[in-house]
């Protein structure tokens, strides 16, 4: 008897667990860049020109001087191009991409920072901030939220800049993408509901491709001796409908 019921429970999940397994996101490495080629800068933006990525490298000129340099991937299995700078389209992408109001206008991103003093045990407030000075002044913490949905948290005297840990996508299809703390990839409509994990990793600058069914993210590699650019692709259960 023991055994049957064994059975029916295998056969009762078996479908579902399949199911799920065939409604899972397919992530697939698209490119690689070296700090070579990034002149030991960083990827700083991921944008969608039709159906080519544009990923634009950011580094610092001999004079200190902040620079870009840009990298198209017209279609996969085709060479990687540089260019000089964004298409109109890319850079039109970016804007919308990045901004704190979504295309639809029902959703708001706010960034707010908290500053508190490091606490060990009970002192008084002259110690505290000496304490604090000798530990390296206080501790920051950033957090993005999009109405009452938490996005991400971040400690350290660095604020995320737009379009880091999010990306709104048009709005025909209004909805986010972004990275929580844990760097794992997420989706909502774009006020913030249905909040539903798409993959884990450690990501960032998600981009959504225009018919909404992909979603390009970076990833920096070996202390960033390179990055890998890779395309989400979403099932057709967590497309919006």
């Amino acid at each position: 008897m023991q055994n049957i019921a064994s059975l029916l429970v295998i056969a009762l999940i078996t479908p579902f667990a399949a199911h799920a397994l065939g409604q899972s996101a397919e992530k697939t490495l698209v490119l690689t860049i070296t700090a070579e080629q990034l002149k030991g800068g960083v990827v700083s933006e991921i944008t969608w020109d039709g159906g080519a990525l544009v990923m634009q490298g950011a580094f610092a000129t001999p004079s200190g001087a902040l620079s870009a340099k840009y990298f198209v991937q017209p279609a996969r299995d085709v060479a990687m191009e540089e260019r000089q700078g964004h298409t109109e389209r890319s850079a039109r992408y970016w804007d919308v991409k990045s901004r704190q109001l979504s295309p639809t206008g029902i959703g708001r991103i706010t960034v707010s920072k908290d500053e508190k003093l490091p606490m060990y045990g009970i002192s008084s407030q002259e110690q505290r901030m000496s304490d604090a000075t000798d530990m390296g002044g206080t501790q920051v913490l950033h957090t993005t939220r999009l109405g009452n949905l938490l996005l991400h948290e971040r400690a350290g005297r660095i604020p995320p800049y737009d379009g880091e840990l999010w990306g709104w996508s048009s709005a025909e299809i209004n909805r986010i993408a972004y990275i929580d703390k844990k760097g794992d990839l997420w989706i909502a409509t774009a006020d913030g509901r249905s909040p539903q994990r798409v993959s884990s990793g450690d990501f960032m600058l998600p981009a959504w491709s225009e018919d909404g069914t992909q979603i390009a993210v970076a990833e920096r590699k070996s202390n960033g001796k390179k990055w890998e650019i890779s395309v989400v692709t979403l099932p057709p259960s967590l497309r919006a409908r």
